[in-house]
C-alpha cells in the first residue's frame, strides 16, 4: 500500500492511497498521524488524478524524528576524516540523535541553505515510520539536510548536531508498507541514488545496514514508548552525503562541490520513489 498526504483542488488537506501508479483514492482518515494510529483505513469514494494533486510530506507533523546512524561504511568513513576509528560502543547499540519534527519538508518543497553557511549538504536516507502498537507501518525516503561548516563547530562541544540539522527534514513522496518491498530479515533490499542537476552523484545499497529495522525499533522504544507518526531515520546510506563523497576537497579539484542556491536534489530508492527538493539561497 502507498499512502500520502496531499492538497485537493480546493485546498483542503487529505490523505489518500495511490493505486495504479496515478490515482489516489481518498481514504476516510482526516490525518496521516489517525490512519498510521489504525483509524480512518476505509475509501470514502472520492478519487482524483496524480497529476491534479499536490503532494505534502507523508507526515508533515510527527511526533518525533529521531535519525539513526546505522551504516557502517558512513561512519567508518567519518571517522577517517577525523583520524579516528569508529568508537567500539558503535557495535553495541543502535546510535541516534532527535532532529525537529517542525521543520519536516515535503515532495517539491524548496529548502534554503541556511544563513551563514557555505557547506550545504544531502544524506540519502530511509526512514521507518511508526504505526499502531509501536510497530513499523510504512517505509519513506528522508534527505537529513546538513549545514557541514556550522556542524563541524557544534560537535567539538560533544553534545551532538544542532542548529547545523534542524532547518530542514525532506520526507516523502510516500509512506510505503513493507509487504511492497523487498523487506527481509528486518532489511530493506533496495538501490537508492542521490543525484543533483540530474547527474548521479552515489548509487546506494540499504541492505548494508548494520542494524536491523527490528534492532533500530527496539533501542527506540527502551524505555520509553513510540506513538504513530514517529519518524526513524536509517543514517546515511554508504555513500550517500557529498561529505563522504569529497566535497571538503573543493577547490583542489579531488571532490565534489557543496550544494548551492539554484540546484535540484534528489534522492530515489527502488519501490520508494523520488523525493526531489529544489535549494534556495
Amino acid at each position: 500500500m502507498r499512502v500520502v498526504t496531499f492538497q485537493d483542488r480546493r485546498g483542503a488537506t487529505c490523505v489518500g492511497e495511490i493505486v495504479e501508479g496515478d490515482q489516489v483514492y481518498v481514504l476516510a482518515a482526516r490525518t496521516m498521524l489517525d490512519w498510521l494510529a489504525g483509524e480512518g483505513k476505509g475509501r470514502t469514494g472520492a478519487r482524483y488524478p496524480l497529476r491534479d494533486i499536490s503532494l505534502l510530506a507523508p507526515v508533515p507533523e510527527p511526533p518525533s524524528v529521531r535519525d539513526f546512524y546505522a551504516f557502517e561504511r558512513h561512519v567508518a568513513a567519518g571517522a577517517r576524516r577525523r583520524g579516528t576509528e569508529i568508537a567500539p560502543y558503535w557495535y553495541e547499540a543502535p546510535a541516534f540523535y532527535f532532529s525537529n519534527p517542525a521543520s519536516i519538508i515535503g515532495p517539491g518543497e524548496p529548502v534554503r541553505r541556511p544563513a551563514g553557511s557555505m557547506m550545504l549538504d544531502a544524506e540519502l536516507e530511509i526512514a521507518a515510520v511508526i504505526g499502531s502498537g509501536g510497530t513499523i507501518a510504512a517505509f519513506t525516503l528522508m534527505n537529513d539536510w546538513s549545514a557541514r561548516d556550522i556542524q563541524a563547530g557544534e560537535m567539538t562541544v560533544g553534545l551532538g548536531p544542532h542548529k547545523s540539522k534542524d532547518f530542514a527534514t525532506s520526507l516523502g513522496p510516500s509512506l510505503v508498507t513493507p509487504d511492497e518491498l523487498a523487506y527481509e530479515d528486518g532489511r530493506l533490499g533496495v538501490e537508492a541514488t542521490l543525484t543533483a542537476n540530474g547527474r548521479v552523484l552515489s548509487r546506494c545499497d540499504a541492505s548494508e545496514q548494520h542494524f536491523a529495522w527490528p534492532e533500530i525499533v527496539a533501542h527506540a522504544a527502551r524505555g520509553t514508548r513510540l506513538r504513530p507518526g514517529d519518524v526513524l531515520g536509517s543514517g546515511t546510506l554508504a555513500g550517500g552525503c557529498l561529505l563522504e563523497l569529497g566535497a571538503q576537497d573543493l577547490g583542489d579539484g579531488r571532490g565534489e562541490r557543496w550544494i548551492e542556491p539554484g540546484d535540484v536534489v534528489a534522492i530515489s530508492a527502488s519501490g520508494l520513489g523520488s523525493l526531489e527538493t529544489p535549494v534556495e539561497g
